[in-house]
């Protein structure tokens, strides 16, 4: 069963995200991350929620990967049309 992760992301890369140019989140692997997962993306700006958000679906993840500090891994999205239901 896919997880639902709760996390902040900053204006400078929400708007990207929603408009799907960015297909990626590089993140520390403290939740264990796994494909299928949903991130719920909400923007954080000022130490506080905007209440902009934006589902994505966990697509693949690079874990390992010379070049990747220890317990970091990047996960390619691609946005959930709809949110969560």
């Amino acid at each position: 069963m896919p997880k639902i992760h709760d996390l902040k992301i900053l204006p400078a890369y929400f708007d990207d995200v929603a408009k799907g140019r960015k297909a990626f989140e590089l993140r520390f692997d403290d939740r264990g991350y796994f494909e299928g997962d949903l991130l719920l993306l909400r923007e954080w700006e000022n130490g506080a929620y905007t209440g902009r958000r934006v589902v994505v679906k966990v697509t693949y993840i690079l874990k390992g990967f010379d070049g990747l500090k220890d317990g970091w891994v990047i996960l390619s999205i691609k946005r959930v049309k709809g949110g969560l239901k």
